[in-house]
């Protein structure tokens, strides 16, 4: 082995700079599927984007909406990515309330769909103004912000301080992760747990916002805001489990399944509280005959020959009672294709409910008593479209940027000795291809190379290590030695269970993502960062 000299730690500026960069270059690079996709979303975002133009010029009336429906796809939208955003909480309970280690990395996901959403639900009602110029008048202080009285300005807060709450504990674990220190769980748990209560809020402020429009019988029920709820950590945690299954396909980021299962197993149950509740709805609206049964009368069987919408309504209680049908099957968990076309059409039966089935017939009858149809526009459709990819692009962004930092190596974790930085490095590499390897179903001829390969490999660089710190007088060598010792026999053992008939390779999987990796982790940031303060001091 070469001579190796300490590297000087880089300062916090120059450590923020580096982080810039490799973020620029990790959400700009990826293979041709990546690119594919990119491309596509952002060709939807600007027809989207021109969409809008065309709306801010002609005015709204080149939307479905009108004097007597003034609230269409763009606030449907904004109401169904509220929940979205609500459901990320779902899996911060386990993971931090219960001390589920497990969940820790996909809870990321789950926080960063709620910067998405968020981001979503923002630019639906940027859309929705008729004169964008007087966004302004939302914004404290600057604007004409009637608070506490409005609901609307309550919606305002509770939405940005969601937002900034989630911006606040990603941005601070992946900078703690980046720079190779242990979170400080005084700081971010406060913001953690306020999170759950908040998430809560902005669906129950929304709910509050349409069950306190006196002239809207539709929405004058105690139940919405538990319908908002229910519907929520329906659709969230659908769509967090599709993402989980996308990222594990593509390799990179070896996620286990345990998320998978749980998020599956609350579903289960919400998925049948949610159709439960919009049974009991229209059972006590129309077994009591009241002017809330109007709007629902006209969504179910449609009103003087108007049924515009009676096609929406079935379609997404199909979706929903099929979806919580196949949810039920204790199967599902084998049959990947399966549990994702579930996901998808209870994450539309969801999107559909919550817009054509809520928000447009809460206006229809009108207070007049008359019956006005609404129908989404080309321009409309377009715009709502190009508000959902310009989400998808922020989501797909910041996973870019987020997940390679919480599965591979950072320069935070850096003992001051480039050899010794790049043995680490691949270290991870070759973990990560591994677990990659063994989830894709390879047979045993394909992965007990990558597990030989990892296995010398790491022997070597223990080796190289022990040389480094013998020369430099180490005093806890002997102690270091003997944790090097435990992992390589762990690698051993993993290596005769993986070859023994039988073995249940997803566990093995799990246990090489979660333990072998995070032992990496915690043994490179304790006890190599200890002799690496011991060679800095070395003359």
């Amino acid at each position: 082995m070469s001579t190796l000299v300490p590297a000087r730690p880089a300062s916090p500026l120059r450590s923020a700079l580096a982080l810039a960069r490799q973020a620029f270059a990790w959400a700009t690079d990826g293979g041709p599927l990546f690119y594919t996709w990119m491309t596509v979303l952002t060709a939807v975002a600007l027809v989207g984007v021109n969409a809008w133009a065309e709306q801010t010029v002609h005015g709204m009336g080149v939307t479905g909406m009108g004097d007597h429906v003034s609230w269409g796809l763009y606030i449907s939208n904004f109401t169904f990515f509220v929940g979205v955003a609500a459901a990320a909480v779902m899996m911060v309970i386990p993971a931090y309330l219960y001390h589920d280690h497990e969940l820790h990395d996909a809870v990321i996901v789950g926080e960063l769909l709620a910067i998405a959403a968020i981001t979503i639900c923002l630019l639906s009602v940027t859309v929705d103004l008729g004169r964008p110029d007087r966004f302004w008048h939302l914004m404290p202080v600057v604007g004409r912000f009637n608070w506490p009285l409005s609901m609307l300005t309550w919606d305002v807060i509770v939405l940005n301080g969601y937002l900034g709450l989630n911006v606040t504990i990603c941005g601070y674990l992946l900078w703690c992760r980046w720079n190779g220190v242990v979170p400080r769980k005084s700081f971010y748990l406060p913001f953690v747990f306020l999170s759950i209560v908040w998430a809560v809020s902005i669906h129950t402020v929304t709910a509050f916002l349409y069950c306190g429009l006196g002239g809207r019988p539709f929405w004058n029920t105690a139940l919405l805001a538990p319908r908002f709820l229910a519907s929520a950590f329906v659709a969230g945690p659908a769509f967090i489990i599709v993402a989980l299954m996308v990222l594990q396909r593509l390799g990179g980021y070896p996620f286990g399944d345990r998320p998978i299962g749980f998020l599956v197993r609350l579903v289960r149950i919400t998925a049948l509280i949610n159709l439960f509740m919009l049974a009991a709805e229209c059972f006590t609206a129309l077994y009591a005959g009241s002017t809330h049964a109007a709007s629902l009368r006209y969504l179910l069987f449609g009103e003087h020959g108007a049924h515009a919408l009676v096609p929406w309504f079935w379609s997404a209680v199909a979706l929903n009672v099929i979806a919580a049908g196949l949810f039920l099957w204790p199967g599902l968990l084998r049959h990947r294709g399966l549990l994702a076309a579930a996901c998808v059409m209870t994450f539309v039966g969801i999107w559909i409910e919550k817009g054509m089935g809520l928000i447009i017939p809460g206006f229809i009858p009108s207070t007049l008593h008359e019956v006005v149809e609404f129908t989404p526009t080309v321009t409309e459709w377009k715009i709502t479209l190009g508000v959902i990819a310009g989400g998808l692009l922020v989501y797909t962004l910041l996973l870019k940027i987020a997940l390679p930092i919480l599965s591979g190596w950072t320069p935070g974790m850096s003992v001051g000795v480039p050899e010794l930085d790049s043995q680490h490095r691949e270290l991870f590499t070759r973990l990560n291809r591994l677990v990659a390897a063994i989830r894709a179903g390879r047979g045993s001829a394909d992965v007990a190379p990558v597990l030989a390969f990892l296995d010398d490999y790491t022997r070597e660089h223990f080796a190289d290590e022990e040389r480094v710190m013998e020369r430099a007088g180490y005093p806890a060598l002997a102690e270091h030695r003997a944790q090097h010792a435990g992992f390589c026999a762990e690698l051993v053992r993993l290596r005769e269970r993986l070859a023994a008939p039988g073995a249940d390779r997803e566990e093995l999987a799990g246990h090489l993502h979660l333990h072998l990796r995070d032992w990496l982790v915690r043994h490179i940031i304790g006890a190599d960062r200890a002799y690496a303060a011991h060679l800095e001091k070395k003359p």
